[in-house]
């Protein structure tokens, strides 16, 4: 199985990004993504050379395949591992879901994050958390034509059980199983998490023409 590492590097931005609200009538939390380094991404010494990286700079994974972040140095343990087990088209079972503008994909993922585990945002003042909200993910059709976003209302809204989805934001020493719900606009292509906003993990999407459902048979 190769693994493959996202590292800080030296200089990013700081900039904050307006979290957009869900169906929750709570208010958006504050976010920003704290000063830190540009990330960039590749494989592991022991990975296999061949196909490592996309000519986007995205580590190309396969399903069930692991991948690191590395937040404490290049050549410190990792902090976080995590890995994609499916990408399928998902049927929306909640009362009253909002209909997707193209195509609504489950993203399941199993994270884990160490004590140590220090994320790129600022969550309403919190430092040291991360998100794997549809913000932070990238779509691309077929022939590789970027999307103009993979989020919309079904993010929050398309499941009646909504204990299935992922925390929004959360920090060191956590194990999480759940999903995100991502808008694709082709049923083949490629989504990418890109957690800081270059670099990133991408993973191909199938094209199956029946739909899975993920909520109460």
């Amino acid at each position: 199985m190769n693994t493959a590492r996202l590292v800080a590097g030296t200089t990013l931005l700081a900039l904050t990004l307006a979290a957009c609200s869900g169906p929750q009538p709570q208010a958006a939390p504050t976010v920003s993504v704290a000063p830190a380094s540009a990330p960039s991404a590749r494989s592991a010494p022991n990975a296999a050379a061949d196909g490592s990286e996309n000519e986007r700079g995205q580590v190309v994974q396969e399903i069930g395949e692991t991948a690191v972040l590395v937040t404490d140095g290049y050549d410190a343990p990792p902090t976080m591992t995590f890995k994609v087990t499916s990408i399928e088209p998902v049927t929306c079972d909640a009362p009253d879901a909002p209909r997707p503008n193209g195509i609504a994909i489950a993203v399941a993922l199993e994270i884990v994050t160490s004590p140590t585990f220090s994320g790129p945002l600022v969550v309403n003042g919190q430092p040291g958390m991360i998100s794997f909200r549809p913000d932070y993910w990238k779509g691309y059709a077929s022939n590789g034509t970027q999307m103009n976003t993979v989020e919309s209302s079904i993010e929050h809204g398309c499941l009646a059980d909504r204990t299935k989805l992922l925390p929004d934001y959360f920090g060191k020493d956590r194990k999480l199983n759940g999903v995100v719900i991502l808008d694709v606009t082709t049923p083949t292509g490629e989504v990418a998490f890109v957690p800081n906003g270059i670099g990133g993990w991408a993973w191909e999407y199938p094209g199956d023409d029946s739909e899975t459902s993920i909520g109460p048979a």
